[in-house]
C-alpha cells in the first residue's frame, strides 16, 4: 500500500457488532477476575529501581512456579523498535533489547519478578518477563502513564503465558487505569483459557464479555491489541487477537474519565502466572470535541434525506459498521473536509481485511441519491480499485464507482443481467490522491430501462436512462468495499442519502 493506518485516529466505531466466530454478549460473569474494591485494598506494592528491572524478592518455601534467570540474555540493543499503523503518539515501543525495564515503572512484591530474559522470545535476542505466585504479597507489573489530555489509548503486544493462573483466577495482558482506578482489561482466564474483557461500569460494576470460545494455548505467542476511548455510557473499546477484531463497541457504559496509564501485568496480589511480552507498543491519541449540534450537510438533490453525516457527533451511529481482520471503519478529527471530524475506512493487504460501512433503505425504494466528500490516502496493488459508493439489491451489488489503481481513473461498473460486469470509464485523467473529491450519483433500477448519473466534483459525467440491470430496487448503499483483499485508506465527510419511493 502506499501507506497504511496514518490517517486513523478513530474513535473506532461501530453499531452492534457481533464479530468473531465465539463472541458471547456482555454481561456472562466468570468468577471475577477482581472485584473493584478490590483495587483499593490491594496491598502496599513495592518499587523496584534496579537497572534492569529484576525483583530482590525470594521466591516462598512450597512454591512450585518459581522463575529465576539462569544467565544473563544476549540482547540485540541495535535493533529497531517496534512499531504498528495505530494512530497517536508512542507513548512506548519496546522490543527490551536494551536488556532493561528502566523505561517502565515497574512494581514487585514478595517472590514477584519482573525481568528481562533471552527465551522465550518473539522477536530479536530478549523480551520481558512477569513471574508470580499464590504466595502472599506475590506481584509483579510494569506500567507506563499516559500524558494528558489524550482521548484515546491503543496498545498492542505479543504475549506467551507459559504459567497460568489458578482455577478462577486469571493471566492479564494489558489493563487501563484512571488513577489507581482500573476502567477494562484483556485477560487469559485461567478456567478455560478464554480470552475475554473486563469493563468498569458506573451502574453496573464489572461487566465481562467473553471474546473466544476456544482457547488461547499456552508457551505460545499471541499477539494482542486494545483501543480505549472513554466517554460515558458511549465509551468505545476495541480488542484484536492475532490480528482479528474480535470485539468493537461505541456503547460500553464506564466511566467518563481518560486513561491515565496502562499496565502489563496485575496490580493485584497473588495472581499466578508466568507471563512473557514483546514489541510492547503503546500510544496515546488526543481528543477532538465532538458536537452533535452542528449543521448537517445539505444539497439539492431530490428525494427525502435518509442519512445527513458530517460525523461531528464522533460516531458511526447512523451506519452499519462491518470490520473483519485488522480492517478499521471509524472516525477521526487529522483528515477532514470540514467541520472537526470525517470518517475513515481502513483496510490492508492481510488476508480477511475489510472495511464498510452500509444503509438500509426503506422496502420500495425507486430511486436513491447519494453524495459525499472522498479522500483516497493509501491505494492497494495495481489491478485493485477502491469504491466510493455501492449499491445494493438484497446482497448483490448491481452498480458501483471506484477508482482504479492501475490508472487512477474513475470508473463506473454495472451487472447485467447476464450476471457478467460492463464498464464506462467516467475520466480520462488520473484522480489524485490525498485530495478531497465530491462524488453524488443517482440511480433508480428498473431492469434494463435503469436509470443513472454520475457527478465528480460538481461535473456531470454519465447520464443513461437504459443502463441493462437486473435490479429493480435498491436495498442498501455501501462505502467501502464488502471483500478482501481491498487494501485502502479512504476519509470520507458530508455524506447524504437521499430515498424516493
Amino acid at each position: 500500500m502506499t501507506s497504511t493506518r496514518a490517517g486513523i485516529r478513530t474513535i473506532m466505531a461501530t453499531v452492534a457488532l457481533a464479530l468473531a466466530a465465539g463472541m458471547a454478549s456482555a454481561g456472562a460473569t466468570p468468577p471475577a477476575a477482581v472485584s473493584p474494591s478490590a483495587v483499593a485494598a490491594a496491598s502496599p506494592k513495592v518499587a523496584d529501581t534496579r537497572p534492569n528491572g529484576v525483583a530482590p524478592g525470594v521466591a516462598a518455601p512450597g512454591t512450585a512456579t518459581v522463575a529465576t534467570p539462569a544467565a544473563a540474555p544476549t540482547c540485540q540493543p541495535l535493533t529497531a523498535p517496534p512499531a504498528n499503523t495505530f494512530p497517536g503518539s508512542i507513548v512506548a515501543a519496546d522490543n527490551f533489547e536494551s536488556g532493561s525495564l528502566s523505561s517502565w515503572a515497574v512494581m514487585t512484591g514478595a517472590d514477584g519478578m519482573a525481568d528481562v530474559v533471552g527465551s522465550p522470545v518473539y522477536t530479536g535476542g530478549c523480551a520481558g518477563h512477569l513471574h508470580t505466585s499464590t504466595s502472599k504479597g506475590s506481584l509483579a507489573n510494569l506500567q507506563k502513564a499516559i500524558p494528558a489530555g489524550t482521548a484515546e489509548v491503543y496498545a498492542d503486544g505479543e504475549f506467551d503465558v507459559t504459567t497460568p493462573g489458578t482455577t478462577g483466577s486469571t493471566n492479564s495482558y494489558f489493563r487501563f487505569f484512571n488513577g489507581t482506578t482500573r476502567i477494562a482489561s484483556v485477560y487469559r482466564y485461567a478456567n478455560n483459557g478464554q480470552l475475554w474483557l473486563e469493563a468498569l461500569s458506573p451502574t453496573a460494576g464489572w461487566v465481562r464479555t467473553k471474546l473466544t470460545t476456544r482457547a488461547i494455548p499456552l508457551s505460545a505467542w499471541n499477539h494482542i491489541q486494545a483501543a480505549v476511548l472513554p466517554n460515558g455510557a458511549a465509551t468505545t473499546v476495541q480488542v484484536w487477537l492475532n490480528d482479528s477484531l474480535v470485539y468493537s463497541s461505541t456503547g460500553v457504559d464506564g466511566p467518563n474519565v481518560p486513561v491515565t496509564s496502562v499496565m502489563l501485568g496485575s496490580e493485584n496480589n497473588n495472581q499466578q502466572g508466568d507471563v512473557y511480552f514483546d514489541d510492547v507498543v503503546i500510544k496515546a491519541a488526543t481528543g477532538t470535541q465532538t458536537s452533535c449540534s452542528a449543521a448537517l450537510p445539505t444539497n439539492s438533490m431530490p428525494g427525502q434525506p435518509l442519512v445527513a453525516d458530517g460525523f461531528e457527533c464522533g460516531n458511526l451511529a447512523n451506519w452499519t459498521v462491518h470490520m473483519t481482520g485488522d480492517g478499521t471503519a471509524g472516525v477521526q478529527s487529522t483528515t477532514v473536509h470540514d467541520g472537526a471530524l470525517a470518517a475513515t475506512l481502513v483496510t490492508d493487504t492481510n488476508t480477511s481485511s475489510m472495511a464498510n460501512m452500509s444503509h438500509a433503505l426503506p422496502t420500495g425504494t425507486k430511486q436513491t441519491d447519494v453524495d459525499g466528500w472522498f479522500d483516497i490516502t493509501a491505494i492497494g496493488p495495481t489491478g485493485n480499485d477502491v469504491p466510493y459508493f455501492r449499491f445494493f439489491t438484497g446482497a448483490t451489488r448491481f452498480a458501483d464507482v471506484y477508482r482504479y489503481n492501475s490508472t487512477g481513473q474513475l470508473w463506473l461498473r454495472i451487472l447485467t443481467p447476464a450476471a457478467t460486469f460492463s464498464y464506462v470509464r467516467l475520466t480520462s485523467y488520473s484522480v489524485p490522491l490525498d485530495t478531497w473529491h465530491r462524488v453524488q450519483m443517482e440511480v433508480a433500477p428498473n431492469g434494463t430501462a435503469t436509470a443513472i448519473q454520475v457527478w465528480f466534483d460538481g461535473v456531470l459525467l454519465y447520464r443513461s436512462s437504459a443502463v441493462a440491470t437486473s435490479a429493480t430496487n435498491v436495498s442498501s448503499v455501501m462505502l467501502g468495499s464488502e471483500h478482501y483483499p481491498q487494501p485502502a485508506t479512504i476519509n470520507i465527510d458530508n455524506v447524504i442519502v437521499k430515498v424516493l419511493p
